[in-house]
């Protein structure tokens, strides 16, 4: 067996050429000075043994438990703003009766990417199982999410959250704005005639006249020409409340309300010439496990202004973009591992954990890059032993790397 001071003497030869890579290999290294005395134990002093599940294992002859280690999935979360702008019933008279041109002349949708947010989510990674062989030891295991392991001889703790968010959800404000049936007016109009005609009284020509009443349909120029005095109207009392004419000792509350019910009732008057703008949020959830190195790119589906989110199989656009997920592994450290581990020779292996690969994460429409962020990513990562001494572990659940661990005497 080769001792540590042969191990640093390799680990400052490379240093120079891979100092990149050894910023990510420190920790494990750390742990081998510490764990890793000159010389290996004994196999009759090493109690416990972990083994890889590669196939078929036979435990009828042995005591022991499984653990497994994660892997991530990215879970892409699409907001998307739909902003329908509805014309006014009666936006042809707006110019003439209220000298406005600056309106909606016609019904249009338009849809728009508010924000994109990606967490990860952990799951067991079915290439990652491990048989722990007792051997006689005590050894209390703790796990999360079913079998990932998140400690070994460790006391009791709070359990932590699955999944690593990036982002904390909040429910946008929908801003509605409609039509309301509120217009203080009927569909008809009273209209009064005068008839006259001639009558004999007394055998003498005598010309009468009568009153007539009768309900026509009003037509739309008259709807708008009494809205329009709905709106003078408003504008009147308004002005007369804040001015003080009513001579009322309003209390500075019941003003601020009359006010704001004022201005809420005009906004609603003139929307019926100007048209109104009605704001919704949409939402898609798109879901990605990736397993090869060589398959990190996946089309989640198509953007259309005209149509908003569209499935690239089934539907089409002439406007349509494409929204493209994308991994970029950062590091590959396999081989550094390789290289580095194979001066350190045990007789029998501890507990496997992860060091996760780094690989930025993107989200395109297109060219146009919405989202970008660095995350973990165990299954491109390597998975080095500890010693098997007695030791008291912490690991991430989310990651399965080593976030503590300390020898017991």
């Amino acid at each position: 067996m080769l001792c540590i001071s042969f191990f640093f003497r390799i680990f400052a030869k490379n240093l120079h050429k891979t100092s990149k890579i050894m910023k990510r290999l420190s920790f494990f290294i750390g742990l081998l000075a510490v764990l890793v005395s000159c010389k290996t134990p004994a196999p009759a002093l090493v109690s416990y043994e972990v083994i890889p599940i590669t196939g078929k294992l036979d435990t009828t002859s042995s005591t022991g438990m499984l653990y497994a280690l994660p892997r991530q999935s990215v879970e892409v979360e699409i907001w998307i703003r739909k902003q329908e702008f509805i014309r006014g019933p009666y936006a042809e008279f707006a110019e003439r009766l209220l000298g406005v041109r600056n309106i909606i002349s016609k019904n249009q949708t338009v849809y728009s990417i508010e924000n994109v947010m990606v967490s990860q989510k952990s799951e067991v990674d079915p290439k990652q199982i491990y048989y722990v062989q007792f051997n006689g030891s005590e050894l209390a295991l703790e796990y999360d999410n079913g079998m990932i392991i998140s400690g070994v001889n460790l006391s009791k703790k709070p359990s932590f959250e699955l999944g690593q968010q990036d982002f904390q959800k909040q429910t946008p404000q929908t801003q509605q704005i409609v039509n309301r049936p509120l217009i203080p007016m009927f569909n008809m109009i009273e209209q009064n005639d005068t008839v006259f005609f001639n009558q004999l009284d007394d055998a003498q020509p005598v010309q009468r006249y009568e009153i007539r009443t009768t309900q026509t349909v009003k037509t739309p120029f008259q709807k708008a020409e009494e809205i329009v005095a709905n709106i003078n109207k408003i504008r009147e009392d308004r002005t007369k409340l804040l001015t003080g004419f009513q001579e009322v000792n309003y209390e500075a509350a019941a003003i601020r309300y009359m006010n704001e019910e004022f201005n809420r009732m005009e906004d609603e008057y003139i929307s019926m010439f100007t048209g109104t703008t009605k704001i919704s949020y949409e939402t898609a959830r798109f879901e990605f496990l990736p397993t090869h190195k060589d398959s990190l790119t996946v089309e989640l589906a198509e953007f259309s202004a005209s149509y908003g989110l569209l499935n690239p199989a089934t539907e089409g656009a002439s406007d349509a973009q494409k929204i493209i997920l994308n991994i970029a592994l950062q590091d590959d450290l396999s081989s550094e591992f390789q290289r580095f581990s194979r001066n350190i020779r045990m007789y029998r292996k501890g507990f496997y954990y992860s060091i996760p690969s780094q690989g930025l994460v993107t989200v395109k429409l297109d060219n146009q890059l919405l989202y970008s962020k660095p995350m973990p990513f165990s299954q491109f990562g390597m998975t080095p032993a500890l010693p098997p001494n007695p030791l008291q572990i912490d690991f991430s659940p989310q990651t399965g790397e080593i976030r503590s661990v300390r020898t017991i005497d």
